[in-house]
């Protein structure tokens, strides 16, 4: 079976139009999905433009690190930077601010 939910997405009233220009073969490649889906034009173009999209905002959302910036990330974590005199100054006045209940 084909992964098609006519149900997904909002089911708000439709008052946006896109207008897509486009050839032949793709004018094809549509009409022979609809058929195969038993589905109008209308909602197999917004399912298949909600996927997609949907699609490229999860991968646009994560860094994908390549192996060398993997190796210096975990060498960073592994040798942390010596505290700043700011920090340290930044530490002490919270311990002094700060009564801990253990």
């Amino acid at each position: 079976m084909l992964d098609f939910d006519v149900a997904s997405g909002n089911s708000g009233k439709r008052t946006r139009s896109t207008q897509v220009r486009h050839d032949d073969r793709l004018a094809s490649l549509i009409e022979r999905a609809v058929l195969a889906l038993a589905v109008d034009k209308s909602t197999f173009l917004r399912a298949a433009i909600e996927r997609e999209a949907t699609r490229v905002l999860e991968l646009q959302s994560r860094h994908t690190l390549t192996p060398e910036d993997a190796r210096m990330f975990a060498a960073a974590l592994d040798a942390p930077p010596a505290p700043t005199p700011r920090a340290l100054e930044a530490a002490r006045m919270y311990s002094a601010r700060v009564v801990h209940a253990d």
